[in-house]
């Protein structure tokens, strides 16, 4: 029984440690094949207790889903910035046959803008559109030297379709059932 013991607390300060490894770890970017960057972060094990101490926006979040917290495998949040500079010309219209407006209107396949100078105010439409692929994975092995021996870490790897787009914050749960 002490035996089990021991190798429980074992096994759960490798995970506390790997966890703190990964909180302090900050985004890697990594070139993949089409040019473009995609962001690679490490994968925290928490138990659904400490997930609920630790993270309670992200634990308010899965109860406000309706999903009961027991069931939850996997959380993940990621936040991502765009931005990006755009001139168009602007033209002269007519709306109405006697309101003299100014329009301008700018698209490409990420961003739809639409504008209008109607006297001393302007009116603006944005939409962004925009594609989020992660992915969770066994990277690299905890202990390379140990070879088939050593697991692999689970790591994740996000990526945005709008070369103009920034991930500034990816994070992984992985919820442990005791």
């Amino acid at each position: 029984m002490l035996w089990t013991s021991n190798k429980n607390l074992k096994k759960d300060n490798q995970r506390l440690v790997s966890n703190m490894e990964t909180l302090g770890a900050d985004l890697k970017y990594i070139r993949i094949q089409n040019g473009t960057l995609a962001a690679q972060s490490g994968v925290l094990e928490l138990r659904l207790k400490e997930l609920q101490t630790l993270f309670p926006k992200q634990s308010k979040s899965i109860q406000d889903l309706g999903i009961n917290p027991s069931r939850v495998q996997q959380l993940s949040t990621t936040v991502i910035e765009s931005q990006k500079q755009i001139v168009t010309t602007l033209r002269d219209s007519v709306i109405h046959d006697t309101v003299h407006v100014r329009v301008f209107s700018y698209k490409d396949q990420w961003y739809t803008i639409k504008g209008q100078a109607i006297g001393d105010t302007q009116h603006v439409q944005i939409q962004n559109t925009d594609t989020l692929v992660q992915v969770v994975y066994k990277g690299q092995r905890v202990k390379p030297w140990l070879w088939i021996f050593s697991p692999r870490k689970l790591e994740q790897r996000v990526s945005v379709s709008n070369p103009n787009a920034n991930i500034k914050y990816a994070q992984v749960i992985q919820i442990q059932k005791r």
